[in-house]
């Protein structure tokens, strides 16, 4: 992501009035994609066989949780949207991660096929009836044939970022939305603050998150990434002039290059 700010950074007022006017702008967005959506996709013919369909399916993911994201900003409920801005970015960022490299798929399927082999292992240990070791064989195969494909991109999110131009800056602050994810300390701390009485901690019932503009901004950014990487496997390209003025909208690029290519993330 390139720009005069930071992709995450507060949103300039000059371009918004305000939260409102942000939510309108992306939900316009959305609703171009919902018109072209509409109507047939056709492939490039060069990702058919590669990453093209998963680019496909994380764009309409990240779509359809900004739709989500979007109704817990109006109730300022941003602490809740979080998570799901980090899904968005995920789906943005491993869409790049495809484009540029259509062959990564296959480290996907390997990845997809190493999780479900250790999801298999755990489930016999509960001796749930339905389920044998001819199953974890099954996933062994699998990852047999595509061995060749065990990149650590495509087990470590940290590593995909890191071969997309821009890509370790996003990785920074999908970790931070990565604590306001799971149950740790950061989770633990949100609703509680420090008094001065014993025991020296209050429960803060109507804890809202901080930065709500700057978190927004993050996730119409990465659903305009996610948009542009499947436009540009769209042989169409319908969408093409409505992203290019939304990154103008937003003041950002969104630069679908790799760091292999010798540019520094």
């Amino acid at each position: 992501m390139t720009g005069e700010v930071a992709y995450n950074a507060a949103a300039l007022h000059d371009r918004f009035r305000d939260l409102a006017e942000i939510r309108a702008f992306a939900r316009k967005l959305i609703a171009q994609w919902d018109r072209a959506d509409n109507l047939p996709f056709e492939m490039k013919t060069e990702y058919i066989q590669g990453g093209g369909p998963m680019i496909w399916s994380y764009a309409k993911h990240s779509i359809e949780l900004m739709r989500t994201v979007l109704d817990l900003s109006e109730q300022n409920r941003m602490v809740i949207a979080i998570p799901l801005i980090r899904l968005v970015t995920e789906n943005a960022m491993t869409s790049i991660w495809l484009y540029l490299e259509p062959g990564n798929a296959r480290a996907m399927v390997h990845e997809g096929f190493r999780q479900r082999r250790a999801a298999l292992q755990d489930i016999l240990q509960t001796g749930v009836e339905g389920f044998d070791t001819s199953h974890v064989d099954d996933a062994n195969r699998v990852l047999d044939d595509f061995a060749d494909a065990d990149l650590p991109a495509g087990r470590h999110f940290d590593q995909r970022c890191k071969e997309i131009v821009g890509g370790f800056n996003v990785y920074c602050s999908w970790r931070v939305m990565s604590s306001y994810s799971h149950a740790g300390m950061a989770m633990g701390d949100f609703y509680l603050f420090e008094t001065a009485e014993a025991p020296g901690i209050g429960f803060n019932k109507g804890a809202v998150m901080d930065y709500h503009e700057a978190w927004l901004g993050t996730a119409v950014c990465m659903m305009i990434a996610a948009m542009k990487t499947c436009n540009e496997i769209d042989g169409k390209g319908r969408l093409r002039a409505q992203i290019e003025r939304a990154m103008s909208r937003m003041n950002i690029g969104v630069e679908l290059r790799s760091t292999r290519d010798g540019v520094v993330a």
